[in-house]
């Protein structure tokens, strides 16, 4: 009912004074061109802007408040700027100027100040639609976050409890080695996916209070934690940039995950296939498995993982002389949930991404110059 009613009120504006316009310009004959312009036709256009106006108020998916706000806009606006042409009309006559077509002046001018009116009126509409959508935004990845937090909570402790009990069985009972070591590499898998899950819902949040930090120190950092023996760092970036040191340092250890577990085979122990597929189907004992794998060998293959400033200055970058990325398949690695064929959770690159977003960082993968991965993040 209100918006029927502030509609039908924005409308009766512009066509009233659409309908004045025809009357005072058919009453008399225009002294020029320019006459008829700025008499008739430049109210007319405002007068067409009220009557779309109004059926845009009908139509639009704001609530029914904002449409009021909006109507209410647009009679101040006519108001306004009538009741200036009004008091300027009553001076000069009171200071002896002879006046003609004052009425159509003033019809003039409530037509326009009312278009004036409506464009205040859709800067506020929109204005308070957008901070509905932050304070809606704002509420999803709360709830994001605490639901999150409250499955690796809950995951944590049954997963901390299943590493007890195979240290437990390991001691007390002779069991097949590479059967525990599967396990323990699933229960590894499992709060790496804890870990990256968490690392997803919390990264996109904005940085809003960045620091200088120095991007060597970051990069050597993150190497301690996910850097492999078989791999080497170089690390040709002395300075600093602004950024959420915690998240740059998260960014940096999934890059190099990244290189280490892809340029090359990783130094991690792998599932072979039909392992999984029994644990899948849970009777691993009933799946032949092939005794010659050594699930946890560390493999010799060298990898150099660079990180440097860009040529331009306008960023840095984080490349490998690994195998490279498919170029059909750069856009997607972002993804969440693509691994690549490797043993990662998946997450780890859709994670750089949304922490360089909220940074308000452009990542893109290339080629470096050895044929490896290159990631380049333009600040």
């Amino acid at each position: 009912m209100r918006r029927r009613l502030s509609a039908g009120t924005i409308a009766g504006v512009g066509i009233a004074t659409a309908l004045l316009t025809l009357l005072f310009v058919g009453n008399r004959t225009p002294q020029s061109d320019i006459v008829f312009v700025t008499d008739a036709v430049v109210p007319l256009l405002f007068s067409a802007l009220l009557v779309g106006a109004s059926y845009w108020a009908l139509s639009d998916r704001s609530d029914d408040r904002a449409m009021v706000r909006l109507t209410l806009w647009c009679l101040a606006g006519g108001t306004v700027v009538g009741g200036f042409e009004f008091l300027t009309l009553f001076s000069q006559s009171e200071g002896g100027v002879v006046i003609q077509n004052e009425l159509q002046t003033l019809n003039a001018g409530v037509a326009r100040g009312a278009v004036m009116g409506l464009a205040f009126g859709f800067y506020d509409v929109e204005r308070q639609r957008t901070r509905r959508r932050e304070r809606q935004l704002q509420r999803q990845v709360d709830r994001l976050e605490e639901f999150a937090s409250i499955v690796s909570h809950d995951l944590r402790s049954p997963l901390t409890v299943a590493r007890g009990r195979i240290e437990l069985l390991k001691a007390t009972h002779d069991l097949d080695d590479e059967h525990v070591d599967q396990i323990e590499f699933a229960h590894e898998r499992m709060t790496e996916i804890i870990e990256d899950s968490l690392a997803l819902a919390r990264g996109g949040h904005e940085v809003t209070d960045p620091e200088p930090v120095a991007i060597d120190e970051i990069a050597q950092s993150a190497w301690q934690t996910a850097g492999s023996a078989s791999a080497t760092l170089v690390v040709d970036a002395e300075g600093s940039i602004e950024a959420d040191a915690d998240r740059l340092t998260r960014m940096f250890e999934n890059l190099f995950r990244n290189s280490v577990e892809h340029g090359s085979t990783s130094s991690r122990p792998q599932a072979d296939d039909s392992v999984e597929h029994s644990l899948d189907s849970g009777s691993v004992a009933d799946e032949p498995v092939d005794e010659t794998v050594d699930h946890t060998a560390e493999t010799d293959v060298d990898l150099t993982v660079t990180v440097g400033w860009l040529a331009d200055e306008e960023g840095f970058f984080v490349a490998d002389d690994g195998t490279g990325i498919d170029p059909d398949t750069r856009e997607s690695a972002f993804e969440a949930g693509e691994t690549g064929g490797g043993s990662g959770s998946g997450l780890g690159l859709a994670i750089v991404r949304r922490i360089a977003e909220a940074h308000g960082w452009t990542v893109e993968i290339t080629e470096s110059r050895e044929g490896g991965a290159r990631f380049e993040f333009r600040i």
